[in-house]
């Protein structure tokens, strides 16, 4: 997760002090349903803001703290190393309003028969979840088209390879149009009850 700074395409609409309200929100949602899913213990989150460790700490995840923002290629390196290079990782970004505890466990149940699993953006240019083991999987690519570069890489090593779509994984949250869509969900929660509030 990013520090204070983070979700600026909002700035138009939404204050520093709701985007980092906002922030807290999808945090604590994406941290419920992995508590749900059973996988909370072996969470840890990866951020630069002592707020947001203190909110993960208090949640009984573990904590990563980086010296800055510095990508999401890096925070995932850090996490990695952090945690002794587990033999397998699942990377969650914190802005998945919808996200079940069933599509994580169905995330954890494919990589038990596939070396890679991936779960693309909504447009297709970004990687919302991956599943991977760190000593044999696709090279690190986010914010550069991720999704097809994660694919291409995986393909490259003969890995197998398993991409998902499912709807609570696929959909993250970062611009006005994003809120608008959230807002206008038939799924209730404290994040889309903030964008119902933020748009009206």
């Amino acid at each position: 997760m990013k520090s204070s700074g983070g979700k600026s395409r909002l700035a138009p609409i939404l204050s520093l002090a709701k985007r980092r309200e906002l922030g807290s929100l999808l945090l604590t949602g994406v941290l419920r349903e992995l508590r749900e899913a059973g996988f909370l213990a072996q969470t840890h989150v990866v951020t630069s803001d002592p707020e947001v460790l203190r909110l993960a700490a208090r949640w009984g995840a573990g904590t990563v703290r980086e010296a800055g923002d510095e990508g999401v290629n890096a925070a995932v390196e850090a996490g990695v190393r952090a945690l002794g290079h587990p033999s397998k990782i699942l990377v969650l970004p914190s802005d998945l309003p919808l996200l079940r505890a069933s599509e994580v466990k169905h995330m954890i149940r494919l990589s038990e028969l596939l070396q890679v699993v991936i779960v693309p953006s909504t447009s297709f240019n970004g990687t919302n979840a991956l599943v991977f083991r760190p000593e044999a999987g696709p090279a690190l690519s986010y914010d550069r088209d991720s999704f097809w570069n994660h694919l291409r890489d995986s393909g490259r090593k003969r890995l197998s390879v398993g991409v998902s779509s499912a709807p609570g994984l696929t959909f993250d949250l970062d611009s006005p149009e994003d809120l608008r869509l959230l807002a206008r969900s038939r799924t209730g929660g404290p994040a889309v009850e903030f964008a119902r509030r933020a748009i009206s």
